[in-house]
């Protein structure tokens, strides 16, 4: 999925590049691959695990693979279509419905056998894995599919190949060698951070009035001005605004996403903003 991202900097810089590398940094989204050990936190599945395994599903064989529904669609991600289709196989059927606790009524077994999670951490004692606990994004490039929308001059099909961004993704590269091989142009560097970086007082001018563009997926805050935890927050609705973040900002405990950003355009007003496409 994809959002947009309005990030604060200063108006002057040496390398917009840079300045956006170190204001995402802290929000990449890996595991021990990308940060040392004692930055990451054991994200623990298990519980979703104990609801996957007494959850209703429905099976269904069809072409090469499995069709897979139930009550709770968010819990079928974890589960693992090859062992699924196993058990079907095994059992001379096209199609089941049940739950797979029935099946295998321990849950060690249930998640070796039909979930993508094989075993327990072992330092953990849990399944799950450790990540950065403040990542959001995996890749991001400056506009993107949101190509001039902070400045209110939307560009559709531009950004296709964006000269700033978090560098080589094999999926951010698949999806620019389809845009390419669709037409798309490449970007030019001016006309690239023309489009895609505004005033913050303008932003604020444009929230007064209501106007979209001023209300973003995500912003986040500049650099060095809270921890860095506490710097980013979004209106997704997965998880709250941090109260830190709130706190720094002087707005109410039950403020709103708009109303957080409003909070953040005043206290923000003589600086940039820049507009970031990110896929998280």
């Amino acid at each position: 999925m994809y959002g947009l991202a309005y990030v604060i900097i200063p108006t002057e810089f040496a390398s917009l590049q840079g300045v956006l590398d170190e204001a995402l940094a802290p929000f990449r989204r890996g595991g021990p691959d990308e940060f040392p050990r004692e930055k990451l936190a054991f994200d623990d599945v298990t519980d979703a695990l104990r609801r996957l395994h007494d959850a209703r599903f429905e099976f269904r064989v069809e072409g090469g693979g499995v069709v897979i529904s139930g009550h709770e669609p968010a819990l079928t991600y974890d589960l693992d279509s090859a062992g699924i289709r196993a058990f079907l196989d095994e059992a001379g059927l096209t199609s089941w419905s049940g739950c797979l606790a029935d099946v295998e009524p321990d849950l060690d077994a249930f998640a070796a056998r039909f979930t993508k999670w094989k075993a327990r951490d072992p330092e953990a004692g849990g399944y799950g894995e450790w990540l950065n606990p403040s990542g959001r994004w995996d890749w991001w490039e400056l506009g993107g599919r949101f190509d001039g929308v902070i400045s209110g001059h939307p560009r559709p099909g531009a950004g296709n190949d964006c000269m700033i961004s978090s560098g080589a993704n094999s999926g951010r590269d698949l999806l620019g060698g389809l845009a390419r091989a669709l037409g798309g142009k490449p970007s030019e560097i001016e006309a690239e951070i023309e489009a895609n970086v505004e005033l913050v007082f303008t932003l604020l001018e444009a929230a007064r009035r209501g106007e979209d563009r001023a209300f973003p997926t995500a912003i986040a805050l500049p650099v060095g001005t809270c921890a860095d935890e506490f710097r980013w927050f979004d209106a997704l609705g997965w998880r709250p605004i941090p109260p830190e973040t709130k706190a720094f900002l002087s707005v109410p405990d039950d403020a709103s996403f708009k109303e957080t950003a409003v909070a953040v355009y005043e206290r923000f007003h003589t600086m940039a903003a820049a507009g970031v496409a990110f896929h998280f």
